[in-house]
């Protein structure tokens, strides 16, 4: 079930990020765990980068900017892969999901996950994946008022120590 009703949602336009991007990019991410965005760095624009650059090598795999009136307000990524599963039908990954906190509330958000919903479809896919970490309550709730469902469980392993 929606939040809003489809006609009520924003417009918003969606483009891929190219390296001019990057200190964007970052400055929204920054955003995901409500940090402080000034506090991005220049250092933080060349892991940018290098992420996009990494993400460019693979066929289906890119980092999407939200526009409303010409103002970047958020930003994910879509990964379209096959696995040996469901006999090779192709799936989608969405992740790395953020709304500017100043633009949170507006229906941002699901508009744009009805757009990564929409090109997982157009590509064929079977099913739209994604993960969020325990504490992201809200985004959990907001996850399934779209109509997303908990489904398995997942696990991680820390490989190398964070900062």
């Amino acid at each position: 079930m929606s939040t809003m009703e489809a006609g009520s949602l924003p417009d918003i336009e969606l483009r891929v990020a190219t390296q001019d991007d990057a200190a964007l990019l970052a400055t929204l991410q920054a955003e995901m765990d409500d940090s402080d965005p000034a506090a991005v760095t220049n250092i933080d624009h060349a892991a940018m980068r290098a992420v996009l650059a990494d993400m460019a090598a693979y066929p289906h795999f890119r980092a999407y900017l939200v526009y409303l009136d010409g103002q970047p307000v958020a930003s994910f990524s879509l990964m379209i892969f096959a696995s040996p599963s469901q006999g090779g039908q192709p799936q989608a990954l969405l992740d790395a999901v953020v709304v500017s906190r100043t633009q949170r509330g507006r229906g941002i958000g699901e508009a744009m996950v009805r757009e990564a919903l929409f090109m997982a479809r157009q590509a064929g896919c079977y099913k739209l994946i994604l993960s969020s970490n325990l504490k992201r309550r809200d985004a959990h709730r907001f996850y399934e008022q779209l109509g997303f469902r908990q489904h398995g469980i997942s696990y991680g392993m820390a490989l190398k120590e964070h900062d």
